[in-house]
């Protein structure tokens, strides 16, 4: 690729994640991972930890300094998953390239939420490199991030994905894909820099092209699982699921009767991680089935009821119905990336739906007393009950503190909201997938674990908040905006009292949002909250992974685990 020396000042990344410069040096690296890859378990997709294991001891061998770790790491990586990702056909394989590839100056493709659409100008080496990955069949993404092609894994449409990024990209959005050990490879940027940047083509060329047999083994998954979670929601397992409590689910918006059941199956179907559905799911078969419910060819469509489909459909409306009030109450815009529910239909409409979908959810998990029992189900309503009124008395304070004068709460105070708030929906749908499979817990691990883990992931939010968010039409420091009281804001107060307050309550003054923002940015970077507040995930993630391994079966403490890992998934701090 041919680079115009005006472009940029190449800016080498710090630490661990320097490119070797000589094409010789990448390849001895890339020969020497062949062997350390070996020593990764076949059976377990390799964590961040394992490759970081093995590719210092890459280094070792070679005797190369620890600046090229994250190359190293990458190159165990695509060893480890190189057979299973030749073996998966090019029509379900999808290409993963960054906008920082094209021409900044000439480019004359057009950008929306899904990336760049490329032109066909010629001005870059996408204009090449597309057509012939089209051709073979691949799906091209020209973005960064892997949101829109995670979906399009979950959904079913690609097998295995080939990414060119730059080395933070990666360890940020391939931490998500190996965890759901979806088969892939990675090919580093030669530079960082965001912008017309390059790669090494001859290698991601070989990659396109790469074909091969299955593997005799492969590892364990919970992608199949996910996926049932997400088909739960197609129109049609929607429909029959549905159908019998619900008589006017094939009724048109446009009829007064039968609008509100339309407004809220299009509502269901929309957006979301569904990842309560899938705690539930995932339960359930890690109680009956154990890892078997893990296996590559492990027929999981047969391996869930219907009865559990319902529960797990249950827990899914209830959240959806909180997030339809949540959305009003706190003032929010616009929810996956459309504006939100109550700015569509308006404040009243959208409160019915709400309510329509905690009368859905509590009769969807009711009708299934003949199958799962009547003991089952009264149990899983009780716990049910209980984690929705704990819901309420958490986003209760946390509006009542809102709108009242002075600093807000305190640490502990949050934390107690947080904890109110998230765990018990975590929890429950947890407890609902061992309930229906018969399987007893200790419920105060449970609980801890549940605690743990939704802190966890309110701290995160807290913390991307302030990360722009051009897919969901978010700008950062919305909670600042709001004046939501976050955990950031109970920080800085503690850490510079009075004179902290002081200068939040200037900043809700400023003339405009934008120096609002900039102002609470700069009181939390100078408090030093933002790295505070990682500290506390770490630790949280910590917890939640130790009360993980005093749980009984190995099953469902592998899955505790996954959920530790991949709810509190962390990989750069957003606001720097």
């Amino acid at each position: 690729m041919v680079v115009d020396s005006e472009m940029r000042e190449r800016v080498e990344p710090e630490g661990i994640k320097r490119i070797p410069a000589a094409p010789e040096m990448r390849e001895t690296i890339r020969r020497a991972a062949v062997a350390a890859a070996a020593m990764a378990d076949s059976r377990q997709a390799p964590t961040r930890e394992t490759l970081e294991r093995l590719g210092r001891e890459v280094l070792r061998r070679l005797d190369l300094p620890t600046d090229y770790l994250g190359f190293a790491m990458v190159a165990v990586d695509n060893v480890y998953w190189n057979a299973a990702y030749r073996a998966v056909p090019y029509h379900r394989r999808l290409l993963l390239l960054p906008k920082c590839l094209s021409h900044s100056r000439a480019c004359a493709g057009r950008y929306d939420s899904v990336g760049l659409h490329c032109a066909a100008c010629g001005a870059c080496v996408i204009d090449s490199l597309k057509p012939r990955a089209e051709a073979l069949g691949y799906q091209v993404i020209i973005a960064e991030g892997t949101t829109s092609v995670l979906m399009r894994v979950l959904e079913g449409d690609a097998d295995a994905i080939l990414g060119v990024a730059c080395l933070d990209s990666l360890e940020k959005s391939f931490a998500r894909i190996a965890d759901l050990a979806i088969p892939h490879a990675a090919v580093p940027l030669l530079g960082d820099g965001c912008r017309d940047t390059e790669a090494e083509m001859d290698v991601v060329l070989a990659l396109l092209l790469a074909q091969g047999a299955a593997p005799e083994a492969r590892p364990q998954s919970y992608l199949p699982l996910l996926r049932e979670s997400v088909r739960l929601f197609d129109a049609e397992s929607l429909a029959k699921l549905v159908g019998p409590y619900q008589p006017a689910a094939s009724g048109s918006e446009e009829d007064p009767l039968a609008a509100t059941d339309a407004f809220a199956l299009d509502w269901l179907r929309q957006g979301g991680e569904r990842l309560r559905p899938f705690v539930t799911l995932a339960a359930y078969a890690a109680a009956r089935h154990g890892v078997a419910a893990l296996e590559p060819d492990a027929d999981v469509a047969g391996l869930l009821p219907p009865a559990v489909r319902c529960l797990a459909l249950a827990i899914e409306v209830l959240h959806k119905a909180s997030l339809v009030h949540d959305d009003i109450e706190d003032e929010d815009l616009f929810r996956y990336g459309e504006p939100a529910l109550h700015r569509r239909l308006g404040v009243g409409p959208a409160l019915n739906v709400g309510d329509f979908l905690v009368g859905l959810g509590y009769r969807l998990l009711a009708g299934q007393s003949g199958e799962l029992g009547a003991e089952c189900v009264a149990a899983i309503l009780s716990r049910l009950a209980a984690a929705h009124l704990e819901l309420c008395r958490g986003q209760g304070a946390e509006l009542l503190w809102k709108s009242r004068p002075g600093p807000g709460p305190s640490p502990r105070d949050v934390l107690a909201i947080y904890a109110l708030k998230t765990a018990p929906a975590f929890e429950v749908a947890l407890a609902a997938g061992l309930l229906a499979a018969g399987l007893t817990v200790d419920e105060k691990v449970l609980r801890r674990f549940c605690t743990y883990v939704g802190q966890g992931y309110q701290v995160l939010n807290d913390l991307e908040d302030w990360e722009e968010d051009a897919d969901n039409k978010v700008t950062a420091g919305q909670d600042a905006l709001s004046a939501r009281p976050t955990l950031l804001r109970a920080f800085s107060l503690e850490a510079g009292g009075a004179e902290a307050a002081a200068r939040l309550a200037a900043a809700t003054e400023a003339c405009c949002p934008e120096r609002m923002v900039a102002a609470v940015r700069a009181t939390y970077q100078e408090l030093g909250v933002f790295d505070k507040a990682e500290r506390l995930l770490e630790r949280l993630r910590a917890r939640a992974l130790a009360q993980a391994d005093e749980v009984q079966p190995e099953a469902l403490a592998s899955l505790m685990r996954f959920l530790a890992r991949v709810i509190l998934d962390r990989q750069r701090p957003p606001h720097r």
